[in-house]
């Protein structure tokens, strides 16, 4: 991978920490997930993946995405997502778990980690675009997880109600908690953070 792709990784990993190190402070549950996952980011000359770039047909709403963002005041993350996203072997891991539909209108695409465009055995750091109006199910893992959403759109835990945390807002997700996502009238896009 050439020196420029490092630079742009680099810059995209800074400006996600600019974005959600703010508002992630104190001693809660997620400003301390945060931190596990800060801890765990490579700094310097990091490794590369060697994954081949893809698109899924759900990235056809990353565009307006970006919009958004810009208009939200989160410019600078917009930008180097941007810079890194041709680099993205964006998939549809849905399809092991759902339907051909929700494969359709999913896709993710790990940034830091296994199959990622950088490498790493301690965390994993990706993005998610959900189509408008579809439901991301239930589901768990037993790594805690740290969003930021980067559009509207609903999150949920166990049984409790829908929240929408708006652009820019922080979900924490403790280990092994059922949880869900669901998009209304536009894209939900989101950047996950899991310490591993």
């Amino acid at each position: 991978m050439a020196t420029s792709h490092q630079e742009n990784l680099a810059t995209f990993l800074n400006d996600l920490a600019a974005a959600i190190a703010p508002k992630a402070t104190g001693d809660t549950p997620l400003a301390l997930g945060w931190r596990r996952v800060a801890d765990s980011i490579p700094h310097g000359n990091f490794e590369t993946g060697t994954t081949e770039p893809a698109r899924r047909p759900a990235c056809i709403h990353l565009e307006a995405s970006y919009r958004n963002l810009e208009s939200a005041g989160l410019r600078k993350l917009a930008a180097s997502f941007q810079a890194i996203e041709p680099l993205l072997a964006w998939s549809s891991r849905a399809e092991r778990r759902i339907s051909d539909t929700l494969a359709e209108n999913y896709a993710e695409a790990t940034i830091v980690g296994d199959g990622g465009a950088i490498s790493s055995a301690r965390v994993e750091i990706g993005a998610s675009i959900l189509s408008p109006n579809t439901d991301y199910p239930n589901h768990r893992h037993p790594p805690e997880e740290v969003y930021i959403a980067l559009s509207r759109g609903h999150w949920r835990q166990d049984d409790d109600p829908w929240v929408e945390p708006g652009i820019g807002g922080l979900i924490h997700n403790p280990a092994n908690i059922v949880h869900a996502m669901r998009s209304g009238d536009q894209p939900l896009f989101a950047i996950w953070c899991l310490p591993l």
